[in-house]
């Protein structure tokens, strides 16, 4: 396998980003939604809100995340953990997958209070691009924040 992203032999525009795949690569750029503004090359965050209580129910951040690997991997196996940066002794998480999962490839588990994981759970055997949308709901001092991890998941032959 060459990456192509470190050789430079890929043809991505300047305003996308080279991620290398067993095989190939794939130019990916990140679009921040309405009500965010780009914080980082895989964040957006929510702009304030004022007393708009619609904006206020909207994710805090919202981040992007690439995983490759190849088909027929052995499951279960764990691909993604999600929490909050900081745990605070109270804390409760609800992680849920919100889109992507029509096939049933992937749950959610929970692991303690403040830690939850994304495990694979059936075998996929074609190469295949899939985007899981997973939402965290932090409980916290009576309040919900939101937050969403978009996995962008490049399976190679």
């Amino acid at each position: 396998d060459i990456d192509e992203c470190v050789a430079e032999s890929h043809n991505c525009s300047f305003n996308e980003t080279c991620f290398n795949i067993q095989g190939g690569f794939r130019c990916l750029s990140l679009e921040c939604p309405e009500n965010y503004r780009k914080s980082g090359d895989t964040r957006c965050e929510r702009l304030p809100c004022n007393e708009n209580k619609e904006c206020q129910s909207l994710p805090l951040r919202i981040t992007y995340y690439h995983l490759s690997f190849p088909t027929n991997i052995q499951v279960p196996t764990d691909i993604f953990r999600m929490g909050p940066s900081n745990a605070v002794p109270g804390d409760k998480i609800l992680l849920s997958i919100i889109s992507g999962n029509q096939e049933g490839f992937f749950t959610t588990k929970k692991v303690n209070n403040h830690s939850g994981i994304v495990v694979m759970q059936r075998q996929i055997t074609e190469p295949r691009d899939l985007l899981l949308t997973i939402q965290m709901q932090l409980f916290r001092h009576g309040t919900v924040n939101t937050f969403i991890a978009k996995l962008y998941i490049f399976v190679s032959a």
